[in-house]
């Protein structure tokens, strides 16, 4: 669909006070969904779908002062069958005032967007937006099969409305973008039963420029795809297309070679500080498996299959698989920084994150070997921050970290960041956790200042 004129503005009596520009944001949405309520708590403004679905988190950026207003907003769709990690979406608005501009803004995308959103989780009857412009297919995507659900919304500048129509056509119709990035092999099948996002958009005139985003975050392979296509002139055509993708199916088991292809995917991904080949943890492994080997009789039978077959070293959540006998009944699988670390639980096949140098905590979190990687694979795949999560509120380390860059600043910082280092009772050196690196990232400290020699 082309960029909809808002559907549902409204006047202000001279007496009403405008609520915030989040605030209004998610008043809109709502407004399209029936049962949608608005919930608001400090800065945070949340469209509850209802029972069940996932929640939309509203924000929009500082609205410069200026006429025709410009609103641009950001909404985090979280929780239910989108996971943890969910999706990140943008919206952009314009109108006379600040109001209109916001409302014009949740009205392209809820009117857009929001059907996709419900049709794709099964609950297409509590879509307000009169006749929704929403496609449906099944792909296959890195040998596991989905229903594809997708809607788009085009505009142009200096370009004639027709001319962006006619521009879609030619590039394969109103799912175009999607098709073109799935057939591509650059999007890897997920793992988990999760519903995933996928968004792109393209704009073609005198340059091209093109984004696509996989669950939370960019997804570079992709974009370099729709970045090769032939620039147009005269204007700029734009086209935006959002994607649900919904398994209809278990994922197909882990090979080595289908593994490693999907982690060289997430390499390109080592610009987001969010990323797994970011962090120091993916920059130790370097994403690349190692050499496989036989495991000993007593692990459990998957691991010892993925040992055998996949690897039993290298990529892995944290710094990487590093399998190793503890004490009795217990085998350490990795480091996860900061003093804490995975391990398993021989007796019950249980995969425990041990933070007990962190937060005091020890926490069951996958109940196999199997489990346990494939999460953290799929986590690395929606680009969901830290796979490793404790009280950071409440650990020490953490707290210390936060304090001493925020008290001596980022220049000093980089001398004490290279002091923090965590010696394992094997001696073995550990270096931060995700979520502390992080926080210098912050502070404009670039990763190379953490080593481990």
């Amino acid at each position: 669909m082309l960029e909809a004129d808002v559907c549902c503005n409204r006047g202000m009596d001279a007496h009403e006070v405008m609520p915030s520009p989040s605030r209004t944001l998610a008043e809109t949405v709502a407004r399209h969904f029936d049962g949608a309520s608005v919930t608001e708590e400090g800065e945070c403004v949340t469209v509850h779908l209802g029972a069940g679905l996932p929640a939309i988190d509203c924000f929009v950026e500082p609205i410069i002062p200026r006429r025709p207003a410009s609103a641009f907003a950001w909404m985090s769709i979280r929780g239910a069958v989108m996971g943890r990690s969910g999706a990140l979406v943008t919206a952009s608005g314009y109108g006379d005032t600040d109001l209109e501009a916001v409302v014009a803004a949740g009205c392209n995308w809820a009117c857009a967007f929001g059907p996709v959103l419900l049709t794709a989780l099964g609950h297409p009857e509590r879509i307000r937006t009169p006749a929704p412009d929403v496609e449906q297919y099944d792909a296959t995507v890195g040998g596991r099969r989905y229903r594809i659900t997708t809607g788009g919304l085009d505009r142009g500048i200096n370009v004639p409305v027709e001319e962006v129509a006619s521009f879609r056509a030619e590039l394969g119709g109103s799912c175009a973008l999607t098709r073109r990035v799935l057939e591509s092999g650059t999007i890897p099948a997920t793992r988990l039963d999760d519903v995933v996002s996928l968004g792109t958009f393209l704009a073609v005139g005198p340059r091209v420029s093109a984004e696509v985003k996989l669950g939370a975050a960019d997804w570079p392979a992709a974009t370099a795809v729709l970045s090769r296509l032939p620039s147009a002139e005269p204007g700029v055509r734009m086209l935006r297309e959002w994607a649900l993708l919904v398994p209809l199916e278990p994922a197909p088991p882990l090979t080595r070679d289908g593994l490693q292809s999907t982690l060289n995917l997430l390499r390109h991904c080592r610009d987001n500080p969010d990323s797994e080949a970011w962090w120091l943890g993916g920059r130790t492994h370097g994403m690349q498996l190692g050499d496989t080997a036989p495991a000993d009789a007593d692990l459990p039978e998957d691991m010892r299959r993925f040992m055998a077959t996949v690897a039993s070293s290298g990529a892995g959540p944290g710094y990487g698989l590093n399998v190793r006998r503890e004490e009795s009944g217990w085998v350490h699988l990795a480091d996860a920084g900061c003093g804490a670390e995975w391990v398993l639980e021989l007796a019950e096949n249980i995969v425990w994150l041990d933070a007990r140098a962190c937060d005091g905590s020890m926490v069951p979190v996958a109940s196999s070997f199997t489990g346990w990687y494939e999460s953290w694979l799929d986590n690395a795949i929606r680009n969901g921050g830290p796979f490793a999560k404790w009280s950071y509120e409440v650990d020490a380390a953490y707290k210390m970290l936060a304090d001493a860059v925020d008290k001596v600043g980022p220049d000093a910082a980089h001398d004490l960041v290279r002091t923090v280092k965590i010696r394992e009772p094997g001696g073995s050196l550990v270096g931060p956790c995700h979520a502390c690196q992080r926080v210098y990232y912050r502070y404009q400290i670039p990763s190379t200042v953490f080593r481990l020699d």
